[in-house]
């Protein structure tokens, strides 16, 4: 199926994206049409058939490693990590588990024209109580310099900014923007691994405040969500200094 989408300025025809659903091994299993059997590819990794780097995500619960296959390299990522707040349990009990909305929405995205952030071509997640208790990811790997090895990356904050107006205007947010995440390509700037869990209009504040502590990007507007946010922020940061402990403001 194709449909027309609108890319600088550009009407073209792109095929659609699909996904396909089903159960495997007490799995939910989402992936992308393709002629790769990546629950096999899963199966394979653990099995120690398929070797991978590992990429340290600092996290005992999350798992990172990339991978080749047919000679292009991919991520894999196996997630156990749960926030054990009560206020996180619910909301993942109301919205089901992440990573496969996540594809949905990445594909709604892309569907629409979206290039800019890593695509993801399949999700498993062993479930319990509408709780995703093991996911298993392949997503893209993206080629090219890690802004974070870069000495000076001022002269990509134009770009930077503009980067995450795109991200938000396809409904998607980082919720993690640092320079690990931005990679330089032939075709400008990515951004990687989106974790915008909970509610999108804080994921999109939380990019913006973070746009302005850590580059000094001024957002072009400051909607009531971005108010609150820096609001609280305030708040804690004081509450903090008056008990004494470390702040980050």
């Amino acid at each position: 199926m194709l449909a027309l989408v609108e890319t600088d300025g550009t009407v073209k025809w792109r095929a659609m994206k699909n996904i396909i659903k089903s159960q495997k091994n007490g799995y939910q299993v989402y992936q992308k049409e393709s002629d790769i059997d990546y629950w096999q590819v899963i199966d394979d990794y653990i099995q120690g058939k398929i070797v991978g780097k590992n990429l340290n995500s600092g996290n005992m619960e999350r798992s990172v490693a990339r991978i080749t296959i047919n000679g292009k390299n991919y991520i894999i990522k196996c997630e156990k990590e749960r926030d054990s707040r009560l206020e996180k349990r619910i909301m993942r009990m109301v919205h089901g588990p992440y990573f496969s909305r996540l594809l949905y929405r990445l594909v709604r995205a892309q569907n629409q024209g979206c290039t800019i952030t890593n695509d993801i071509y399949f999700v498993a997640e062993k479930m319990r109580c509408r709780e995703s208790i093991e996911t298993w990811i392949i997503a893209e790997y993206v080629e090219g310099t890690v802004l974070s090895e870069v000495s000076d990356i001022t002269p990509y904050y134009p770009e930077i900014a503009a980067l995450i107006n795109q991200l938000h205007a396809y409904d998607l947010a980082s919720n993690d923007i640092h320079a690990g995440n931005l990679v330089l390509t032939d075709n400008g700037l990515k951004i990687i691994d989106l974790s915008d869990f909970g509610h999108l209009a804080i994921c999109k504040a939380n990019d913006l405040i973070a746009l302005k502590r850590f580059y000094g990007i001024e957002p072009d507007k400051k909607n009531f969500m971005y108010q609150f946010i820096m609001l609280r922020n305030n708040m804690r940061h004081w509450s903090r200094k008056i008990r004494g402990k470390k702040t980050r403001l």
